[in-house]
């Protein structure tokens, strides 16, 4: 309802459009009882007038019709002997029966080439068998027999290729295993069951459906190739007799006949087929069969499905769109422009060979039917032999020397019916003499379309004989007669609905005109409304589309609420003056609503698409233009939460999620969870100062250093207790000697010495300390430089340990301490001894020292000679400064998931990172950002010749084609076409 009160009626989905009808008889159908028919009915009985259903856009527009590719003069009609059965397995690979019958051909994803794959030739394995020669070996290779001709094949779910072979009269079925490789195994058929394979399916969970042409016999055979019986007649192979050694007493031994289960029989009363010519599988325990009547030029599908022990025969009608009979046909996806994840279809090649027709598959327990899609697509250069699967997507092979297995892809071509007609139902304003205000389209026009409305208004209706005088039954009509309303108009401020907007603002130039399209509807006045509209096209190339319907009432009439009535009483100018004024009204109304629904501009859950960066500019943010409208206002709606969070590590998260996460969820903003452990695959920020004691991986960081868990020493560290002797004997001791008196007189040194006992020093400190001592060795090295500069030599080249007592020796360290070059290890000890004693006098009293003042007090190079001296430096050397080397510093993990992920996107994604953290971390710490794998790794393994990995790491997708300058050495593999040579090198191609 808007701001005048007026209110409309809505036709939106396919539900309000089906309660439309084809006329305006007494015999008027819906849309919606047409529809459901046309899955059950031929394309062909239904009138050309009537309006079609898009499913994908939610849309009504005129009907498609089939387009034929008319047969060139060059082109041969295909005929049942050129059928070759072909399959493909997991990764993509085909394998197919070679022209001739005798060999069967593999068709390799990676090179792309075809080659002999069985019989073997011996020079396939020379080289191998050189390579490896074992102690014992055959004479020759193994012959595959005298086998006359390979007559179907199909690749089963657990990577078995199963070839059905003739060898004179025998029947034998090859299974060939394709992950651990090797020679076929035999299964050999019964000679006395007729068995004659003419096409092969892969069977769920295992196994193959064969069709035998000849005798109408589907056999199922399971993962064994053993026949399943599901109460089929079974024929005696050997009948029962009595065993050749009998017991002297008791009752005598029988031998139990020997039976084979039979097929399942098509050719029963009546007949479920007339010609089956292929077989494929539909679901547990169904399979379709593609069945011909050449007599009369038809083809059909059958639906076999087995309940219990019993089985049911479903057909669907007589394809008779079709211009040629059936060659053969396929269950898979097809490239369909402008869906993204198009079904599954039935493709059928006819014998003309040049199209495949495309049906969908209504498969339920009522029944089963097929809807022809009037999608075109062309097969180019069909060779005949198959139409398969690879992966899902329908695939048919190209060429007649030379095979290529190529997709099936829809080609975007379109040709409709000139027009289509319908009745809207009865719209009901409620009150009697209503006048109908106007009636907006949201809809796309393109060049060359145009949408025809008529009106009939009211305050009767007239209902079929024996049903109520209601206007919501399906067959109510409005007393009137129909009066042509004007052309609707296209909106130049834009559609109403917001979707439709951006559909909009993504049409071509050849589609333009989406939007909403308005027409006022001139005489409709009464109680009940209804419209006859009529959808044209002028060359059939096109069709208007229109996704909803609304009819506005009543009209607020600016005449009667602001003029006097002698603008009313003019019989031609009073009726012109009021549609003249509706058009102002119409505009602003809404202008009006506009106003009046003001506060929906400030909830960002409902304020159009367009204002949300108006509201971010409130908190001062600007949006990312990579974000999406959901991001935006999710962003927008919890704003206060993200900047209470600001600074904090919860708060960083939520800055990189927001940024690079697919999915986000409005939970992210809440309280953190109690364990802010990162799950798999998720950014992960890990505080520096957690590896100290964890470690980095422990951390969560996977590229931490160190090579396991982290090992922590046991055994006493030194304490001020033992003094400096202590100290000094623990040093001679690891050095392998006892100390002496000078050592044990002279303060231990806390530089490390230089020579070969430098290693020993630094690895007795770690032990024997907890750290290696660090702090004053810089100070150390500084001071000897000055002294040697100034008095040319290092007779007192030690730190003072107490303020010196002679004035030029004072006045030499004042200068040195008040210089701009001082360490800032030196000024962390000062202060840290600051704030520890507050008063120099206190520290000189526990030092007994004379120091004037803290700026002054020089870094240890040798251990103090004070107990409370000896624990500050060791609290200040292995607390203070561990913590000052971890502390306000962090690191922020991006995960990548795919070896083949782009550098430079990589590098544009970690720029991005740096900039977000560098805004949004606190402005005292430090971080760097890096990228992890996220891939789930379990330990180390070694491989050898007799070892194999599952067929899961010959995935492509895993192991890409190596690139140079994008690729990393052990995460991909050289491969491609041939490559050219340079001299005796070979040329990477890039």
């Amino acid at each position: 309802m808007n701001v005048n009160g007026s209110r409309f009626e809505l036709l939106l989905g396919r539900d309000d459009w089906g309660r439309c009808l084809d006329g305006d008889g007494a015999h008027a159908r819906t849309l919606g009882s047409w529809w459901d028919a046309v899955r059950m009915s031929p394309p062909q009985e239904l009138a050309p007038t009537l309006p079609a259903w898009d499913m994908d856009r939610q849309e009504i527009g005129i009907r498609a019709r089939l387009i034929e590719l008319p047969a060139t003069p060059a082109e041969t009609p295909l005929s049942l002997d050129a059928r070759r059965d072909a399959g493909a397995d997991r990764h993509g690979n085909v394998y197919r029966i070679g022209d001739d019958r005798k060999t069967l051909v593999v068709y390799s994803a990676g090179s792309r080439r075809e080659s002999v794959f069985w019989p073997a030739e011996p020079s396939d394995c020379e080289e191998e068998r050189e390579r490896a020669r074992p102690d014992f070996e055959t004479v020759a290779p193994p012959n595959p027999g005298p086998f006359e001709e390979y007559l179907a094949l199909a690749v089963t779910a657990d990577d078995y290729l199963v070839v059905a072979c003739a060898r004179g009269a025998s029947r034998v079925l090859l299974s060939f295993d394709l992950v651990a490789g090797g020679p076929p195994v035999p299964t050999l058929w019964p000679d006395s069951i007729a068995f004659e394979p003419f096409d092969m399916a892969t069977r769920h969970g295992g196994g193959v459906w064969v069709l035998d042409r000849v005798n109408r016999l589907l056999w199922e055979l399971d993962c064994k190739l053993a026949v399943v019986s599901a109460a089929q007649t079974s024929t005696t192979l050997e009948p029962g007799e009595p065993d050749d050694f009998q017991p002297l007493h008791g009752k005598a031994r029988q031998r139990a006949a020997v039976s084979f289960p039979g097929g399942v029989e098509l050719a029963g009363s009546p007949p479920w087929v007339i010609d089956p010519i292929a077989v494929e599988m539909l679901g547990e325990g169904a399979v379709l069969l593609l069945d011909i009547d050449a007599s009369q030029g038809r083809s059909r599908v059958v639906r076999l499905r087995r309940d219990g022990d019993t089985w049911n025969a479903d057909a669907s009608h007589w394809l008779d769109d079709m211009p040629d009979l059936a060659h053969d046909f396929v269950l898979a996806r097809a490239k369909v422009f402008g869906r993204d994840e198009p079904a599954k279809q039935l493709f059928i090649a006819t014998r003309s060979g040049n199209q495949a027709r495309g049906y969908l598959v209504d498969d339920g327990a009522d029944g089963f039917a097929l809807s022809g899609v009037t999608d075109l697509f062309p097969l180019r250069r069909f060779g005949g032999r198959a139409l398969i699967s690879i992966k899902d997507d329908g695939y048919y092979d190209s060429g007649i020397q030379a095979v290529v297995w190529t997709p099936i892809v829809q080609l975007p071509r379109a040709q409709f019916e000139s027009f289509a007609q319908f009745v809207t139902p009865v719209f009901d304003s409620f009150e009697v003499g209503t006048t109908w205000d106007r009636v907006a389209l949201d809809a796309c026009l393109p060049p060359d379309t145009a949408i025809d409305i008529e009106s009939r208004a009211g305050d009767e209706i007239d209902n079929a004989p024996g049903t109520s005088a209601s206007p919501w039954d399906a067959t109510s009509q409005v007393v009137g007669t129909w009066l042509p309303e004007p052309s609707p108009c296209l909106r130049s401020n834009g559609a109403e609905l917001p979707w439709l907007r951006r559909e909009a603002a993504r049409a071509t130039r050849r589609e333009a005109g989406v939007g909403t399209w308005d027409l006022l509807l001139q005489k409709a006045t009464g109680r009940y409304l209804q419209l006859r509209i009529t959808l044209r096209s002028t060359n059939g190339t096109a069709t208007p589309r229109v996704r909803a319907l609304r009819a506005w009432s009543p009209r607020f009439s600016y005449p009667h609420r602001f003029l006097p009535a002698v603008y009313r009483e003019d019989a031609s100018a009073g009726p012109f003056l009021e549609r003249w004024l509706a058009n102002i009204e119409n505009t602003l109304t809404g202008i009006e609503d506009h106003v009046v629904n003001l506060q929906a501009l400030f909830d960002p859950r409902i304020a159009p698409a367009d204002s949300l960066a108006w509201l971010a500019s409130w908190f001062e943010i600007a949006f990312d233009p990579q974000w999406d409208e959901r991001r935006q206002r999710l962003f927008v709606r919890r704003a206060m939460d993200f900047f209470r969070w600001r600074g904090t590590v919860h708060g960083l998260r939520l800055a990189l999620e927001l940024a690079f996460d697919d999915c986000i969820v409005e939970s992210m903003f809440d309280d953190p969870p109690a364990s802010d452990v990162a799950g798999p695959g998720q950014i992960r920020i890990v505080e520096t100062y957690q590896t100290r004691i964890f470690g980095a991986i422990a951390a969560g960081d996977p590229e931490g250093t160190e090579a396991g868990p982290r090992v922590v020493a046991q055994g006493v560290l030194w304490t001020p207790a033992e003094g400096n002797t202590g100290l000094v004997d623990r040093y001679a001791a690891a050095l392998g000697r006892e100390a002496t008196i000078a050592e044990q007189l002279a303060p231990f040194s806390l530089v490390p010495p230089t020579g070969d006992d430098a290693a020993t020093w630094v690895q007795f400190c770690q032990g024997a300390l907890g750290f290696v001592p660090s702090a004053g060795a810089a100070d150390q090295a500084r001071w000897r430089n000055v002294l040697l500069a100034k008095y040319g030599t290092l007779s007192n080249a030690t730190l003072p340990r107490d303020f010196p007592q002679t004035a030029q020796d004072a006045a030499d360290w004042a200068a040195f301490t008040g210089s701009a070059d001082g360490t800032p290890m030196r000024s962390l000890w000062q202060d840290f001894l600051a704030r520890r004693y507050r008063s120099i006098e206190r520290l000189n009293r526990s030092w007994a020292t004379h120091w004037p003042e803290f700026d002054l007090i020089a870094l240890p190079d040798a251990l103090p000679d004070a107990p409370t001296a000896q624990l500050d430096w060791l609290q200040f050397e292995g607390q203070v400064l561990a913590m000052q080397r971890t502390a306000h510093r962090f690191s922020v993990l991006l995960p990548v998931a795919d070896v083949a992920s782009d550098p430079f996107d990589l590098e544009q994604r970690l720029g991005l990172a740096r900039r977000i953290v560098d805004l949004e971390k606190p402005a005292h710490t430090v971080f760097d950002v890096r990228f992890y794998w996220a891939f789930f790794r379990i330990g180390e393994a070694r491989l050898g010749v007799d070892t194999q990995i599952g067929a899961g790491s010959r995935a492509p997708e895993l192991i890409p084609d190596a690139v140079l300058g994008r690729a990393y050495i052990g995460a991909s593999f050289v491969g491609g076409a041939q490559r050219p040579k340079e001299g005796d090198r070979l040329l990477v191609a890039c």
